[in-house]
């Protein structure tokens, strides 16, 4: 008796052994990052939950492809009986709401409110004469704005 369970059972065997292959290439430390795995004919595609975790596999990538390499040779006959034969590793980072890292070029963040105005009734100090003519600039544009709020 045929349930229709042929392509689902396969899919998770496949998805059953993409993940062990993952796990016996990465560090044990890095195995609580993996969210999942998408096993495609000839990629895997690795789904971790942090953005560390995705640089520590490209920062020792070798290391891991050659352990992935040994566990793929101790069970190559499952892998070619689901014709599932990965050429490929790749990563990608899953976008979690509850994952926050801060990105601060992500938005803005407000500005303070001003707790003093510049006026031009400042005293220049600078001893150097190419510094106090750059403040003397300052003061005329401060200046200037200031004859523009008057009006």
């Amino acid at each position: 008796m045929d349930l229709g369970l042929g392509a689902a059972t396969t899919k998770i065997t496949r998805y059953r052994l993409g993940m062990n292959l993952a796990k016996a290439g990465l560090k044990e430390s890095l195995h609580r990052f993996i969210d999942s795995v998408d096993c495609e004919d000839a990629r895997l595609t690795i789904i971790f939950t942090s953005v560390v975790a995705k640089f520590e596999f490209e920062h020792s990538k070798e290391q891991i492809l050659s352990r992935c390499r040994e566990f793929y040779k101790a069970h190559s006959k499952e892998f070619k009986e689901l014709g599932f034969v990965p050429t490929r590793i790749e990563t990608k980072v899953k976008e979690a709401k509850d994952n926050i890292v801060f990105d601060p070029f992500s938005k803005p963040t407000p500005r303070n409110a001003r707790k003093k105005i510049a006026t031009s009734g400042f005293e220049n100090q600078a001893k150097d004469p190419t510094v106090f003519a750059g403040f003397e600039k300052i003061r005329a544009i401060i200046q200037k704005q200031e004859m523009e709020q008057n009006l």
